[in-house]
């Protein structure tokens, strides 16, 4: 798609530009025929027509061949000053606009030479082909020649913005590229993290069920039948999914001083209220309501996901609303859990409701349940509103 707008863009440029050079070659090609009708002898008016518009005609090729379009033009005009300086003098305007792109397409040294020659041209027909002679004449040669800058100048002005727009693009594609480079990274933590949670859970409901099983072919000692051939293969097949697991995602967990961190239980909804007496400690004013009964059995994802979902939400809060008041709310539904974190926006808070690295990671873990994670103001607070299915596809 990105290659496609280039595309595009680079077509539209492209046409503008066709339209422009048609544009200026009109123009200039109408204010010779004025100025050559108007002002040239009769006897030589014809031949200073021709003379003038052929060189305004030679402008279409001044993008293609600046360097040789300028000396065509420039010998026309310089020849039409031959024949009538008043109207040589109205079709100057014709290399004018040569040396103008010149100036703007090609190096200094071309330009150096353009300059040169136009000065000489200059000259040439102020003082030998006009007819006049004197001090006046001499005084205003030099003024012709020093109009020769204007175009050079205004093609340096032009290069100058053109170069210093060109820097301030490469500045912004490079702070883009960075930025998406930081949020890439960012991202990828965090997946690393979802990873390392998960491999917590994971092991620890595969190794539950490793012990379980053990313990119960133990226990069978009165029938030796196909119930002990289950349980023992339930042994096998959890223990080496156990070890395959470990050793897959293993080297997704954090260390720290040449040591592995050891197995514990992630994080579930029975540590929300110490991480709720944390953030309080923090300075943070939080109040936590529980609506609903808590089922027996709530899967140790969803459980997991709360936990972080309501430990980001309240990192946020303190990061963007410091002082802000701050409401966990917990529902029990039948068959999902419901959590809402809401905080006021007040008038310190920086937050304007994008969707940084930690909304992301927080929809991603729900995604990955099966819920849904909504984010963003409302009003004059901040709302997180998530649900969790216990089981997936509910």
């Amino acid at each position: 798609m990105l290659a496609a707008r280039q595309s595009y863009i680079r077509g539209v440029k492209h046409d503008r530009t066709h339209l422009i050079d048609a544009a200026v070659v009109a123009w200039v090609l109408v204010v010779i025929a004025i100025g050559g009708t108007v002002r040239a002898d009769p006897s030589t008016r014809p031949l200073a027509l021709v003379l003038g518009i052929a060189a305004a005609l030679v402008l279409v090729l001044r993008r293609r061949v600046p360097t040789a379009t300028f000396a065509v033009s420039a010998t026309l005009v310089l020849a039409l000053f031959a024949v009538d300086p008043t109207v040589g003098a109205v079709a100057a305007i014709a290399p004018a606009v040569a040396l103008y792109t010149l100036a703007l397409s090609r190096g200094r040294i071309h330009l150096v030479v353009a300059v040169a020659a136009a000065a000489a041209a200059v000259v040439v027909a102020d003082l030998f082909l006009s007819g006049h002679h004197g001090t006046t004449v001499t005084l205003q040669t030099a003024a012709h020649v020093s109009l020769i800058a204007i175009p050079v100048l205004a093609a340096e002005m032009l290069r100058n913005r053109r170069a210093y727009v060109q820097v301030l693009l490469e500045r912004l594609e490079a702070a883009e590229r960075q930025r998406r480079e930081e949020l890439e990274h960012r991202a990828q933590q965090e997946r690393l993290r979802i990873a390392r949670d998960l491999h917590d859970v994971v092991a620890h409901t595969l190794t539950t069920i490793n012990v379980q099983a053990g313990v119960a072919a133990h226990l069978l000692d009165r029938d030796p039948g196909p119930a002990r051939d289950a349980l023992s293969t339930i042994e096998a097949e959890s223990h080496e999914a156990l070890e395959e697991l470990r050793t897959i995602l293993g080297v997704l967990r954090e260390r720290g001083n040449g040591k592995v961190p050891p197995l514990e239980p992630a994080p579930g909804l029975s540590e929300l209220r110490g991480l709720i007496d944390q953030a309080r400690d923090t300075g943070l004013d939080v109040s936590f309501d529980v609506e609903g009964e808590q089922p027996t059995q709530v899967p140790e994802a969803v459980q997991l996901a709360a936990f972080r979902i309501v430990q980001e939400s309240l990192t946020n809060a303190r990061r963007h609303a410091p002082g802000s008041a701050t409401q966990v709310t917990l529902r029990y539904g039948r068959d999902r859990l419901g959590l809402a974190i809401e905080n006021d926006l007040g008038p310190t808070s920086d937050h304007n409701g994008s969707a940084g690295i930690g909304i992301l990671g927080m929809r991603e873990r729900s995604t990955a349940l099966g819920g849904t994670l909504e984010a963003g103001p409302s009003g004059e607070r901040f709302r997180v509103v998530a649900e969790l299915p216990y089981r997936r596809g509910t």
